[in-house]
């Protein structure tokens, strides 16, 4: 780092300090104008991590980074950028603009205005106001993907420390939206108390948008392959979207793979850099937190190719981890092929029927009583012919609700593949009532 960099770095950290000293933001954002131009997302990481070595508790970078990000709000500059492909429809960099777009729309135009409509006193838009609220959870699907999928590249990277904070904010943000349509469904609700909640949230919903724009995004482009993202845009339909229609499938143009080539350099010094950058701040929030074990920064699983492996279209498993997961399975589960005969069962500790080795082979009506055999032959034949794809029972046995599932399995061009038998003991599950949260525990 030259003496300019060096330079640049000590007053950032010297502005930040200023407010977590308790001065004023405005203070802070007039130093902060009247000094620079433009800040990189790298300097910004830079100098919390530094307040961080300095003693500053982690948790405080959660809680303050909304003022960090106004402090520099309008001054973050784009650096390494060598194409532009993510302003392509389709890329999830254009996707997540543009749901930010329709969002903005819905907290500015629609919940403000109808607010204002109530502050008037005309209540009958309360339940245009709930609707609005209850389209505003789609927002979920906006952090899901972003948390699923964006935060996952990062943290290959080893880029930890901002997904998980921006993981917290939006948790918190789920939880105000909840809140606030709790609020509505009270028949106390008063005018003063939902504006003031709704402010709340609607400002961390702006905050968020910008830090996932202008800090999030900068740094993740300089950082992700074009492979990185073809398979984030794949992802992407699984998980679903917010605000807007299905984008259109996107793949990297044969330009734009040519250009990013000739930066590879540029990318591993933004890799390295990015890295460095927030190891502090990671290493501060895992004080609080349990160790993990570091993420290895490209693990190429579809290429494994060990005997004792199972390479699967969602993942790798070795035989003995595979075996493990089918003994604890809550669900007994048979493997008929599609020439009706028994091929594999699951071995769990209490298995609903009982199968033994000798199973393995036999056809599988031969393995029902009679009184039932045609009604399996009947299934089976179903499926093959395609009328229908699973069939469901349910019956009352040894004081037990049991639950038997049928599924026909097919490949990707359609063929019968056989059926998958499913058994669970659903009793204790008929007996639920509340919840059990994760965070109740």
């Amino acid at each position: 780092m030259d003496d300019t960099a060096k330079q640049r770095q000590t007053r950032i950290v010297e502005i930040l300090s200023l407010l977590h000293e308790g001065g004023s933001f405005e203070e802070a954002k007039r130093l902060f104008n009247e000094e620079f131009d433009g800040v990189d997302v790298t300097e910004i990481t830079a100098a919390e991590k530094a307040l961080i070595q300095g003693g500053l508790n982690p948790s405080e970078i959660q809680r303050l980074c909304n003022i960090h990000a106004a402090v520099f709000k309008g001054s973050i500059n784009e650096i390494h950028r060598s194409n532009y492909e993510h302003e392509q429809p389709g890329h999830p960099v254009h996707t997540l603009k543009l749901e930010n777009q329709v969002l903005q729309s819905l907290l500015t135009d629609e919940i403000d205005g109808v607010l204002a409509k109530i502050k008037k006193g005309d209540w009958e838009q309360k339940e245009r106001l709930l609707a609005a609220l209850t389209d505003l959870l789609q927002i979920d699907k906006h952090y899901a993907r972003k948390e699923t999928l964006i935060f996952s590249y990062m943290e290959k990277y080893g880029i930890t420390a901002p997904p998980k904070v921006m993981w917290g904010v939006d948790d918190d943000i789920r939880d105000m939206v909840k809140e606030l349509i709790q609020m509505i469904h009270s028949e106390k609700t008063a005018y003063n108390p939902l504006s003031e909640k709704w402010e709340a949230v609607k400002n961390e919903i702006e905050e968020m948008i910008f830090k996932e724009e202008e800090i999030m995004i900068p740094m993740t482009l300089d950082v992700f392959s074009l492979k990185d993202w073809e398979k984030i845009a794949a992802d992407s339909f699984d998980i679903g979207f917010a605000f807007i229609p299905e984008p259109l499938p996107w793949k990297a143009s044969a330009e734009a793979l040519e250009k990013e080539s000739e930066r590879e350099p540029a990318r591993q010094l933004a890799i390295k850099q990015a890295k460095e950058t927030t190891d502090g701040i990671a290493a501060g929030l895992a004080e609080n937190t349990v160790k993990a074990e570091p993420l290895e920064t490209h693990y190429d699983w579809e290429n494994q190719s060990s005997a004792d492996t199972v390479v699967l279209p969602t993942g790798v498993l070795k035989f003995q981890q595979l075996a493990a997961i089918f003994q604890v399975l809550p669900v007994d589960l048979t493997y008929v092929d599609q020439d009706d005969r028994v091929r594999f069962y699951s071995e769990g500790k209490s298995r609903v029927f009982p199968r033994t080795t000798s199973v393995i082979g036999r056809e599988v009506v031969n393995c029902h009583p009679p009184k039932s055999m045609h009604i399996v032959q009947k299934i089976l034949d179903d499926f093959r012919s395609g009328a229908r794809d699973h069939a469901d029972f349910w019956i009352d046995m040894r004081g037990k609700k049991i639950y038997i599932r049928y599924f026909a399995l097919h490949d990707e061009a359609g063929d019968y593949l056989g059926c998958l038998e499913v058994t669970q003991d659903i009793t204790d599950i008929q007996k639920l009532e509340g919840q059990s949260r994760l965070l109740d525990q």
